[in-house]
């Protein structure tokens, strides 16, 4: 499996927003700044605060990317946390009370990096308007009396340069698996709540030009790896949503035997992956896919089973604390038995009918 492409664009956003937050510091000050007295000092809190910020809350506000004012004030307290914690970690929590105007300065600067980088996203931001919009924003900060705030277009044009050179960069790691070769789809596989499994297609060219037996031969020997290329895809799929104002989805994948790869459990053992995916497990295969399950739900995957028969069933055939995938026609049969899924925490999820 490849390095996780979210942990990846994390550790590039680090960089990104130090970058900015440096040019910025140009731009913003306050009147005898006891923090820091060059960009050197400043670097050193403002690195670590914003490898804070970054792993923990930069996907945390995706809204107002068309209000920089809006955006600020919802995402300034991810950044004070961010301070607060960089702190307690370096034993410097008098500093918030000693430097409460510098800590302010720090927190602003910070803050308008994350917008700069946020709403030139390259999924679904416009750096040119967030150039227009930013200028608004430094005439709303100029009314805060704290702030000394500079008018200077060079240091405006330097910032917009690096975001461009850095959205460049970002392109092409959003884009590095795309093919017309492979792809996957994303099915809705259910309406409450809203699930979609992922279908996987693929096309090895000159293959269809071999014997038949062949090719299914070749395909059987490489299924597992190129199974591991849905899951980058579904990956770069969730980055995608994450950067963006999308609203997030949940995904459901079908477990597999070689699923047991610690590789793979090494892959999906990523907050992101765990919060917006699912592992969908044949309900009567539930016992030959035990270890494998057991070595997901350690790691604090969910799954989900499904069930493809119709009949009522005797309750107590199911375990306790469940996800259950069922047809429309399984709920109406099962209707006096609800009162027994629910004191067993089995939750019912009605499939959309097959097209």
């Amino acid at each position: 499996m490849s390095l996780s492409v979210i942990n990846k664009y994390i550790t590039k956003k680090e960089k990104d927003l130090l970058s900015y937050a440096k040019i910025l510091e140009s731009l913003i000050s306050i009147e005898n700044n006891k923090m820091w007295q060059n960009k050197k000092e400043f670097s050193v809190f403002a690195k670590e605060i914003i490898e804070i910020y970054s792993e923990k809350y930069y996907f945390q506000n995706n809204i107002h990317k068309e209000n920089p004012i809006e955006y600020s004030n919802d995402n300034i307290n991810f950044v004070l946390k961010s301070i607060i914690e960089y702190c307690k970690l370096h034993d410097k929590t008098e500093m918030l009370r000693s430097w409460k105007n510098e800590t302010f300065l720090l927190s602003v600067i910070i803050c308008t990096a994350c917008y700069v980088d946020f709403a030139s996203n390259v999924v679904d931001g416009d750096i040119q308007d967030t150039k227009n919009k930013f200028k608004y924003l430094l005439s709303y900060l100029r009314k805060t009396k704290l702030l000394e705030v500079k008018d200077n277009k060079y240091f405006i044009n330097d910032l917009f340069d690096e975001v461009k050179k850095n959205a460049n960069e970002d392109k092409k790691i959003l884009e590095y698996l795309d093919s017309e070769d492979f792809r996957n789809e994303y099915k809705m596989i259910s309406n409450n709540p809203v699930y979609y499994e992922v279908l996987f297609s693929y096309e090895v060219p000159g293959l269809k030009e071999f014997d038949e037996n062949l090719s299914k031969g070749v395909l059987k020997k490489y299924d597992a790896k190129i199974r591991e290329i849905s899951y980058d895809l579904l990956e770069v799929h969730l980055l995608k949503e994450l950067i963006s104002n999308m609203e997030m989805d949940k995904y459901l994948i079908r477990i597999n035997k070689d699923m047991k790869k610690a590789s793979l459990v090494k892959f999906f053992d990523n907050e992101y992956l765990k919060e917006f995916i699912k592992i969908l497990v044949p309900y009567d295969k539930e016992i030959e896919y035990q270890s494998i399950m057991s070595d997901y739900k350690e790691i604090g995957m969910d799954c989900i089973y499904e069930m493809e028969i119709d009949e009522e069933i005797e309750p107590t055939s199911l375990v306790n604390d469940m996800e259950l995938l069922v047809s429309k026609e399984f709920v109406k049969n099962n209707e006096n038995n609800q009162m027994s899924f629910d004191k067993m925490n089995i939750k019912l999820v009605v499939k959309n009918k097959e097209e």
